[in-house]
């Protein structure tokens, strides 16, 4: 492990732009809104799993995000509907599961497949709010007219540049520099919306800001500081590297995002005993709690301005990771599957007059966000949604929304077509009878998933496109080592749950906003 020399030079790359405020046209002080809805600060960190304080990790050294808990409300049981950046962000940011934003992997864009979605920020805009965002709040496409999806901003988006890297390793997995804060780019993010909430406040509307941290997304670079947080030595290299019993290959991966980077040394992941060496494995360990801190730390930058400007009285504030993340449980690393590691992911949402400090065990998903932002401000829903708002559980966190949640994800055999469609799924139908997808519903002690081909919930559901099932019991085995879908002791459960499964594809199909899905697949 190298853990870099000190750097006395200034950083190249950094967009001199960036660095100054975009939110340029807000009103005077002298001028006070006279709109007392609240604001909403909208937190987004990339690949950040469960492993925080507020969520019990007794080794995260995460005081800000502790500080977010204890003002507000932690869901113990949230789930992401897609482990992936792009899809997931899609269906929190617009109310709407994947089979209605046509978005399943990185590419693809729902303002393509479906031009009448309106989304989070949108709707706030057009609700007399002013919106912004800063960093990575939607996933970025190389469709450069869709890319920040400018119909969300009322102000212009503001720009943030930096190099991936500040030491010459080349393309690393870890790196570890000794620079400030903005020597990465979630310095700069944090700098900007420290800015951009000083002006903000000072307008005479409401507002809407996204804020996107990038770590801890590969590589896990952060400044040496955070490393200094950590002992290597005691990091918790995942005691199951193995597939389950009796389970269904295609659930798992190939590892292929960490094996893209020169420092891994090669591994087969899940299928044999060649995992990834242990030494590596806690130098990724070390390296992902170290950008976990770093984050935190620029998250705390966020609510010191939102103290400093007078704004905590009347600001809603929600943190989430947009995924869980694989860090060597079942020999698998990063994302992009339907298993508890991957699809469980933070939620926490403060709110004015709202309980502090509670945890709730309801079982909730990210697409209850948008509905629950739309009734903490007052504002009609723009289009069907499929989530449910959380206001009855920020009321009360014993209460329950929903009995399970819908997690989902594809195994596609046409790579070309994830590789092509860059912006759309307009004629696509075809290439989609090829896909084997997962449907993974979690309840408080179980989750199953069904896997099938060429099936999605915007089309009427067909029995003959199973393919095979998972059944886990968290109870009984948290670590998943046992798919239990065939053992005849879990027939009852396999039932339920699978009623349960056919009652959310016919609620999704039956839903308007199946319908331009279905349209735009077939070339319409």
């Amino acid at each position: 492990m190298i853990y870099g020399k000190k750097l006395n030079f200034l950083l190249c790359g950094v967009n001199a732009l960036a660095l100054t405020p975009a939110v340029a046209n807000a009103k005077p002080a002298e001028e006070k809104k006279s709109d007392n809805r609240p604001n909403v600060i909208l937190i987004s960190v990339d690949d950040m799993k469960t492993w925080i304080g507020p969520y019990g990790d007794k080794l995260a050294k995460t005081p800000n995000m502790d500080r977010l808990a204890a003002q507000g409300t932690t869901f113990n049981n949230s789930y992401c509907q897609v482990a992936l950046s792009g899809p997931t962000r899609s269906s929190l940011l617009t109310g709407l599961n994947p089979d209605h934003t046509g978005v399943w992997w990185l590419c693809g864009s729902f303002r393509k497949n479906n031009p009448d979605i309106k989304t989070l920020p949108q709707t706030l805009k057009d609700n007399g709010y002013e919106t912004v965002g800063v960093g990575k709040v939607y996933h970025p496409l190389k469709d450069k007219t869709v890319k920040d999806d400018p119909e969300s901003w009322s102000l212009p988006y503001i720009k943030t540049s930096a190099p991936a890297y500040v030491l010459a390793n080349g393309r690393v997995a870890t790196e570890c520099a000794d620079v400030p804060d903005n020597g990465y780019v979630d310095g700069l993010i944090a700098e900007e919306a420290v800015k951009a909430l000083h002006t903000l406040k000072d307008g005479d509307k409401p507002f809407f800001f996204g804020v996107g941290f990038k770590k801890p997304h590969l590589p896990f670079c952060a400044p040496k500081k955070y490393w200094d947080m950590y002992d290597r030595e005691s990091m918790p290299v995942a005691a199951f590297q193995d597939m389950a019993s009796d389970d269904v290959e295609y659930s798992y991966h190939n590892s292929l995002e960490v094996k893209g980077y020169s420092d891994i040394p090669p591994f087969e992941s899940y299928k044999d005993t060649q995992h990834l060496d242990e030494e590596t494995q806690k130098r990724l360990l070390h390296a992902y709690y170290a950008c976990i801190s770093y984050t935190d730390a620029q998250i705390g930058k966020v609510l010191d301005a939102v103290e400093k400007e007078g704004l905590a009285d009347n600001t809603v504030i929600i943190l989430y990771g947009d995924h869980g993340y694989h860090l060597g449980d079942h020999g698998l690393w990063n994302k992009m599957t339907n298993f508890e590691q991957a699809t469980h992911a933070p939620l926490i949402i403060s709110a004015p007059g709202m309980k502090k400090g509670v945890k709730s065990d309801s079982m909730v998903e990210f697409l209850d966000v948008f509905p629950t932002v739309m009734e903490l401000t007052n504002t009609p829903h723009p289009q069907k949604l499929d989530g449910t708002s959380l206001v009855p559980v920020l009321k009360n966190p014993k209460a329950k929304v929903k009995d399970y949640v819908m997690s989902q994800y594809s195994r596609t055999t046409t790579e070309d077509y994830t590789i092509s469609t860059d912006t759309d799924l307009k004629g696509k139908a075809k290439e989609l009878e090829n896909d084997i997808h997962g449907y993974a519903i979690r309840d408080p002690r179980y989750r199953l998933v069904e896997w099938t081909k060429g099936f999605k919930t915007y089309q009427p559901f067909d029995e003959s496109k199973v393919l095979s099932y998972q059944l886990f019991d968290y109870k009984n085995d948290p670590e998943e080592r046992h798919n239990v879908a065939n053992d005849p002791k879990y027939a009852g459960v396999v039932k339920k749950l699978k009623k349960q499964l056919r009652e959310y594809y016919a609620k999704s199909y039956a839903s308007p906003m199946s319908e331009p899905i279905a349209k735009c697949a077939a070339g319409e």
